[in-house]
């Protein structure tokens, strides 16, 4: 799905019937090869706990693509022969949920994308 599609639909979705309103409030992360990264996702909603938060990704020159999706407070993910490359949580305290990256190398760098959307 081209990023342009991407972004209507998420815009359609959080002011149409989900009435969710989604908020990534850094434009940016910079982190050292091998550490971690963390990228917040602010959520607005009547029903939170509920919710399920999808985490995409796009790398240059190359289609979104679909990572993980965090319906409780934790969910792991393997990539690249990596047992914990990505690590989502949802905390029901704050509204928020977060996707870890580790083991950070070139190949992530990436535009990273929350959005909220049933199955």
């Amino acid at each position: 799905m081209p990023l342009l599609e991407a972004v209507i639909f998420s815009c359609l979705w959080a002011f149409g019937l989900g009435q969710v309103k989604l908020e990534q409030p850094e434009i940016s992360i910079s982190r050292e090869r091998y550490k971690s990264a963390h990228i917040l996702c602010k959520v607005s909603s009547k029903d939170f706990t509920n919710e399920v938060i999808h985490w995409y990704r796009q790398k240059p020159h190359q289609e979104i693509e679909h990572l993980t999706y965090i319906l409780t407070s934790y969910t792991q993910v393997s990539l690249g022969g990596k047992k914990t490359k990505l690590e989502a949580t949802k905390n029901a305290i704050t509204s928020t949920s977060t996707l870890k990256v580790n083991f950070l190398e070139q190949e992530d760098e990436a535009m990273y994308y929350c959005a909220c959307w049933d199955w």
